[in-house]
């Protein structure tokens, strides 16, 4: 059996489009993770929508989604913003209708998640355990 080494470097996706371009991101991230199991893609994939919308409904471009994997086992998603100001803030669990719940999700789907705020930009990532 070949064994291939995956990058530490991180893959990039730029967002320059006006909306989400979630379609694109989905099938560029299951290219990017061949070594997932469906039901961690498909974690991975909800994070990443959640986190897409998330930066495209709230914050300003440019906008990046990038994808890392570490110590040979986790995936990290992440999403880039110029709005250091805005940090998320997690819905409401009883609210009414499908919006502002996309926090909540990356809560309940990712092993972690958090924020990573810079001088002209913020990075809202969600990790799995492959």
């Amino acid at each position: 059996m070949d064994v291939v080494e995956r990058s530490v470097d991180p893959a990039d996706f730029d967002l320059e489009d006006p909306v989400p371009p979630v379609r694109c991101a989905r099938r560029w991230i299951v290219a990017n993770v061949p070594e997932l199991d469906q039901y961690k893609l498909l974690d991975l994939l909800l994070i990443a929508d959640a986190l897409l919308t998330n930066a495209f409904e709230h914050a300003i471009a440019p906008r990046l989604l990038r994808l890392s994997h570490r110590d040979g086992r986790i995936v990290r998603v992440e999403v880039h913003d110029a709005s250091p100001e805005l940090l998320p803030v997690l819905g409401k669990p009883g609210g009414r209708g499908p919006r502002n719940r996309g926090l909540l999700l990356v809560n309940r789907l990712a092993s972690r998640w958090g924020v990573d705020p810079g001088h002209s930009y913020k990075a809202v990532w969600g990790e799995v355990v492959a």
